[in-house]
């Protein structure tokens, strides 16, 4: 952006923006001391000019409330979503069944088409009408539910009322679910009931039950699911789908498939269609190898000299290590996550050198594993695939090598380094 045209490139947004906010926000100035830069106003005889420092810090702030614009957008569409739907009723946007990897699961099981197909959280058997779209020949449907439908969507296959937790059908080789989510976290703040188990969602007990009993599992879990390292050991494979499900919901999902033999983690792995690779192909990219380090890394630090935006907005993806005071210290709090500061980068490493390296080991991360070990954010970005969320375990991890790139740059140098108290 050429400094001469700043105000004309801003000149259809300077009457919606508020320069007293962005000025004292992020610059600690009069709203008048940047509506002078901006203008290049004459003072005292002296033509104000914005440096490339202030357009980066201008640039900063722009993107801040694009963020903050798109979130306010989202939770308002949240709400005239949930004013609009009816109670208990899901509506399905695409056909998650409707997938090659789905097709060969049915393949491997012996006569499926004269098999009984288990749903044992039928609700009002969409997920039976979904997989009747692709393969019509599954017709021997028993279905189950806590509470059954008002509306039935396949009027041919009533739902049994059942309490599938506690009294799991027994005599069932085949199961084809979405199992209920409740994270037990929630339900502690929601005051609502949860079952007696280990699990920290109720959908990884339904899962270990179902596992249990039926040879063959296909489920829609929370798309978390891939890194939780369960039950992997029978998971054929996993499509991200990349896709909201259902219309009331913008929880990110995917397609679970289970058989009886033992695969070791080496599972396949898609995105919507396009397929990935191995679970075990893709681990061979992550960063584990860097998660110990004598460095004092601390986040949340209001101060930290180094920062990080953890959370992808809707634009693309667009997690990134910045300098720690593009950051407003007051936005930092001890349980923050999505935006931190960092403080321990070693007194004699260049910050913004440091940052693009930091950056540099982050993309190249992602392109590895097309983001499969970040944990997926509620809504989809505009290149259709999920939002990502980057936990401190990672960026730790990134920090590590990034400092190691940096040291042995500089080791040719014959310069040592060491933190220092920032």
């Amino acid at each position: 952006m050429k400094k001469s045209k700043i105000k004309d490139k801003l000149e259809n947004i300077l009457p919606i923006l508020s320069l007293s906010f962005i000025s004292e926000k992020y610059y600690n100035k009069s709203r008048q001391w940047l509506y002078q830069k901006i203008n290049e106003s004459v003072v005292n005889g002296s033509k104000y000019k914005i440096n490339d420092n202030e357009i980066d810090i201008l640039i900063s702030a722009l993107k801040d409330i694009d963020i903050t614009l798109n979130k306010s957008i989202q939770e308002l569409e949240q709400i005239k979503k949930r004013k609009t739907k009816q109670k208990a009723k899901y509506y399905t946007k695409s056909n998650p069944f409707n997938h090659k990897l789905f097709i060969e699961w049915l393949n491997m099981i012996p006569n499926y088409k004269n098999s009984r197909f288990l749903e044992p959280f039928a609700g009002s058997n969409n997920i039976i009408k979904l997989v009747k779209d692709v393969d019509n020949d599954i017709s021997n449907w028993v279905c189950f539910d806590i509470a059954p439908p008002v509306e039935n969507n396949v009027l041919q296959y009533s739902v049994t009322k059942r309490d599938t937790i506690r009294n799991f059908p027994s005599g069932f080789n085949i199961c084809i679910t979405n199992p209920p989510y409740l994270a037990k976290n929630s339900a502690t703040r929601r005051k609502l009931k949860y079952p007696d188990t280990h699990y920290d969602d109720v959908y990884k007990l339904c899962l270990d039950i179902m596992l249990s009993d039926c040879d063959y599992v296909v489920a829609i879990l929370p798309e978390s699911f891939i890194t939780s390292n369960l039950f992997h050991n029978r998971l054929l494979g996993l499509i991200s789908l990349n896709y909201n499900v259902f219309d009331d919901t913008n929880c990110p999902v995917c397609l679970a498939l289970f058989i009886p033999q033992k695969l070791d983690d080496n599972f396949h792995i898609y995105i919507g269609n396009e397929y990935i690779g191995t679970y075990n192909q893709l681990k061979n990219y992550n960063l584990t190898e860097y998660t110990n380090n004598t460095i004092n890394w601390k986040f949340n630090v209001p101060d930290g000299s180094i920062g990080v935006k953890c959370v992808d907005s809707q634009h693309g993806a667009d997690i990134r290590f910045i300098r720690g005071d593009k950051i407003n210290s007051d936005d930092i709090k001890i349980s923050s996550r999505t935006l931190t500061r960092i403080s321990g980068l070693p007194y004699n490493i260049e910050l913004k050198s440091f940052i693009d390296v930091c950056n540099n080991v982050l993309s190249e991360y992602r392109m590895q594993t097309n983001d499969i070990f970040l944990t997926s954010f509620k809504g989809l970005r505009k290149d259709g695939k999920y939002r990502r969320r980057i936990d401190f375990k990672t960026i730790r991890c990134i920090l590590n090598k990034a400092t190691k790139t940096v040291f042995n740059q500089s080791i040719l140098k014959g310069v040592k380094g060491k933190p220092n108290s920032l």
